[in-house]
Parts: structure tokens; C-alpha cells; sequence
């Protein structure tokens, strides 16, 4: 698991539920349940940081350590 689950916020939006975290702005995704929009966040949140990687953009520090950039 890439982020922690304390670390991901969640909202109900018109019985979506939509996954956020300030560790990783502009990354969001959402799910019909609780569990399934954290799932596809982490899912998001690895593919998130691979176009960084491949973009040449920077990686958040809170992720340089747990985060195995593999080119």
C-alpha cells in the first residue's frame, strides 16, 4: 500500500464515494464503496507517480522512500 488509509480522505458525492490525499495533490479517484475507492487510489496513486517519474517531474518527499522507481 502506497499511502496509509489514515492518509486518504474520502467524500460521499451523490453515493460516489471520491478519494483524495494531501500527500499527493491532483491525484483522485472514487469507487461505489468506501473500500473500492481506496483500492482504485492506490491504483491511481502508483500510476500518478509513474507519470512524475516519466515526466521528469518530481516525486513528493513522502513518497522518495517508499516509492521504487524502476525505469
Amino acid at each position: 500500500m502506497l499511502i496509509n488509509r489514515i492518509d486518504i480522505q474520502l467524500e460521499n458525492e451523490d453515493s460516489i464515494w471520491v478519494a483524495t490525499s494531501e500527500l499527493l495533490p491532483g491525484c483522485i479517484s472514487s469507487g461505489k464503496s468506501e473500500p473500492e475507492a481506496i483500492l482504485n487510489f492506490q491504483e491511481a496513486a502508483k500510476a500518478h507517480l509513474e507519470t512524475l517519474r516519466d515526466t521528469g517531474r518530481p516525486i513528493p518527499i513522502a513518497f522518495r522512500s517508499k516509492f521504487v522507481l524502476v525505469a
